[in-house]
């Protein structure tokens, strides 16, 4: 059964250990370049003992004036090469014979350098061949081992012994120190300046060359010799002015040994300073273009961290290492076969707002990153990624439907798992919606689970849809009615209010009217309110959409008041919870009320009981009491009401729900529970207002349980301005039998 991998860095969540990116260009192999390049330094050493023992001594006229190696030299050659070769991956035997090997060297190169000045013969008599045979095979020359070759010997076996010791920078400059000295033996024999502390013969001067590169290759990751090896622009410019700087001191050299001179080009006559002043321009050369590349390798390595960053943030969440919204769509845009059954789950984590609010967003982050570990946990099968905030997604090809909802049962378990935050317990929940090539379609199947998903956060939370046609259809209607919607807010005409009489029970006089929402769609129509009014507080146009209403409303006050003056006493102004949430809603009516010359006192802000949850809202009606405004709380008694509360809460009136009518009529109980009710809210000082009243028999009952104040179809339905106007102006409040007005769509609150 074909199936998707898990994305590489959706294992390991911390984001530094997964910056890996493709390289053009692949990375050179340090420890085999060591290991070529000390047993080249060995091999060498070998040969000339293996020479020497044979007694093959071959002439070449093209090596005359060099000093041939010395025996001495040849055995210290292998005793460094069996140092400095890499001890990696072998036996602890091997480890220790390195070290009596670098200890050897260190030992008789010290010997060496110390024991000519007090007998320089007693030396020359330690040749493991016989002195007389060595001078021979040296062409008459000084056949002790050069004090160059010895200092460049000790100065390699430092060097290895500070890199076992992690000191990489210092075991490269021992190991720069001794490739000068070779460096300067060679000028010597150009320069024909053998009297300049000996000449290295060319064997000599192969093996040394060859353990200092190795042993500087053994740091190549740090310190100068990381730029110097770096597989990077910088890099590449700093071999290649080495190996020009190289190749110039050698021309220098073959210039000063032909005794070329021409006139205006004098050469000195000093021929050591011309070695010192030659190595010194080198050597400043080396330390300028080391530190020059060493910058520049800086910077190139940040650059790369950068753009890996870049890489890795483009492809996969910061926070959990997850896939992103695009990376994920990609993946299954190149992966998914189409002749195979896949599935995707949408994961949305109910009420995580409150996790954060109550807990902080560092905690809310460790929970997430928690979510993610749990959501790879579950499968091995399939893509899992953070869409954004606390919604997740995972596609798995090659799954049946069946085994779709078992998938989304084992993320439901996982997630209820509790969470351990600050030594507590932390319990949630997750709505997910399935999409299945089996129901979905051709139906884009991250389109399907989104609208799968809201409906399981529609139905409560905490469970699981699949998908159906229905529900695609539905997201697409509330997302053309959502943009509708936007461009009503901009044009005229076609938001408005209806309104709707609140009457005193005993005499019928109106005590106030309220201003219900209404849009008149183009296409669509009469658009019911708690459908616009939900839709609005979904998507955050909640603000806009009240505050263009409630102008409305009071410059029709205005109108009422300039015309006829009294004729609406108070008008009740709906306001939904989450405008207090967006903005100071009690200014901006204030603000209006002041703008059209009215008074506080003839505006009433009615509110559902959900909104004095939050202390900001409390306070803000508490603020809008003290101003004048009225408050009442409308559709009392079906969310969280508590009687309790009414006292310290800053009402002027209750609006008891309709189901409380209905209830009270058909059960005697629940009429002594309405009665009850309506007389404890009347101890309080508040006025009690029955909502829903459409017959007779009602109207009676509530008379019977002192409700103060009436309003329903049995008064009046919502209506246009004009209409209720005339409905005022005909006394038709008092009438047994009211007329039928217009407008007659079902009353709803902005609530």
């Amino acid at each position: 059964m074909s199936m998707l991998a898990t994305h590489p860095g959706a294992r390991s969540l911390p984001l530094l250990n997964q910056l890996r990116m493709p390289r053009a260009r692949k990375v050179p192999s340090f420890e085999r370049a060591r290991s070529i390049g000390a047993w080249l330094g060995g091999g060498v050493g070998l040969m000339v003992l293996s020479l020497y023992a044979l007694g093959f001594h071959p002439a070449s006229p093209w090596l005359a004036g060099l000093p041939t190696t010395h025996p001495h030299t040849a055995l210290c050659l292998m005793l460094l090469a069996l140092g400095i070769a890499p001890a990696s991956g072998r036996s602890p035997r091997w480890a220790m014979l390195t070290n009596v090997a670098l200890a050897a060297l260190i030992g008789f190169l010290v010997v060496r350098l110390t024991v000519p000045a007090l007998s320089h013969e007693w030396f020359d008599g330690l040749a493991a061949f016989g002195a007389d045979g060595v001078q021979g095979v040296a062409n008459e020359q000084r056949t002790a081992m050069p004090g160059n070759v010895a200092t460049a010997l000790l100065m390699l076996s430092f060097g290895e012994v500070l890199k076992r010791h992690r000191r990489p920078v210092a075991s490269q400059l021992f190991a720069c120190c001794a490739l000068s000295l070779l460096f300067i033996g060679l000028m010597c024999h150009l320069g024909r300046l053998s009297g300049f502390w000996g000449a290295i013969g060319p064997m000599t001067f192969l093996g040394l060359g060859a353990l200092a590169v190795a042993l500087l290759l053994g740091t190549a990751r740090h310190g100068f010799m990381r730029a110097l090896t770096a597989d990077s622009d910088a890099g590449h410019v700093a071999r290649t002015l080495l190996g020009s700087a190289s190749v110039m001191v050698f021309l220098i050299g073959w210039l000063v040994s032909r005794r070329i001179d021409s006139p205006g080009i004098p050469l000195p006559a000093d021929g050591p300073l011309l070695v010192y002043q030659i190595m010194a321009i080198m050597t400043l050369t080396w330390v300028v273009i080391a530190i020059g590349t060493s910058r520049a390798d800086r910077l190139d390595r940040h650059r790369r961290v950068v753009e890996r960053l870049l890489y890795r943030t483009s492809t996969n969440d910061s926070l959990t290492g997850l896939l992103t919204r695009n990376s994920i769509a990609q993946q299954r845009a190149l992966h998914a076969p189409e002749d195979q059954p896949s599935t995707n789950l949408f994961i949305d984590l109910d009420r995580f707002r409150t996790v954060n609010e109550a807990l902080g967003s560092v905690e809310g982050d460790r929970v997430l990153k928690e979510v993610a570990r749990r959501l790879l946990k579950v499968t091995d099968r399939g893509l899992v990624a953070r869409l954004g905030g606390d919604e997740f997604a995972l596609f798995v090809v090659g799954i049946t439907l069946v085994e779709a909802k078992q998938l989304s049962a084992a993320v439901m378990e996982a997630l209820r798992q509790p969470f351990e935050i600050k030594g507590r317990h932390l319990r949630l929940t997750a709505s997910v919606g399935i999409a299945h090539t089996d129901n979905a379609g051709l139906t884009d199947l991250r389109q399907a689970s989104d609208a799968a998903m809201y409906v399981a956060k529609s139905r409560g939370g905490n469970q699981a849809v699949v998908f159906a046609a229905a529900m695609h259809d539905a997201r697409r209607q509330e997302a053309e009615l959502e943009q509708d919607l936007r461009e009503a807010l901009l044009r005229e005409g076609e938001l408005g209010m209806a309104y709707q009489p609140v009457v005193r029970v005993s005499d019928r006089q109106v005590l106030a009217v309220e201003a219900l929402a209404r849009w008149n769609h183009p296409r669509l129509g009469l658009v019911p309110p708690d459908r616009f009014i939900q839709l609005a507080e979904r998507t955050g146009l909640m603000l806009p959409l009240g505050l263009k209403l409630m102008q409305i409303a009071v410059a029709q006050v205005a109108m009422w008041e300039a015309t006829s003056p009294g004729l609406c006493p108070v008008l009740n102004l709906n306001v939904s919870p989450t405008q207090f949430d967006s903005g100071d809603v009690v200014a901006d009516i204030a603000a209006m009320v002041q703008g059209h010359g009215l008074t506080a006192h003839r505006f009433c802000i009615e509110v559902t009981e959900s909104a004095f949850a939050t202390p900001a809202a409390t306070q803000a009606l508490t603020t809008a009491r003290t101003q004048g405004f009225g408050v009442s709380m409308d559709d009392f008694g079906v969310g969280y009401s508590a009687l309790s509360q009414l006292s310290k809460l800053p009402l002027t009136s209750v609006k008891l729900d309709r189901s409380f009518v209905v209830n009270a009529g058909l059960s005697s109980g629940d009429g002594l529970i309405f009665a009850a009710m309506a007389q404890l809210i009347n101890s309080l000082g508040l006025t009690v207002v029955a909502e829903g009243v459409e017959d007779q028999m009602q109207y009676d009952l509530i008379m019977r349980c002192g409700c103060a104040a009436v309003q329903g179809y049995l008064i009046a339905r919502p209506m246009s301005a004009s209409a209720l106007e005339a409905w005022l102006r005909s006394g038709a409040a008092g009438s047994e039998r009211p007329p039928a007005v217009e407008m007659a769509a079902p009353a709803a609150a902005i609530s």
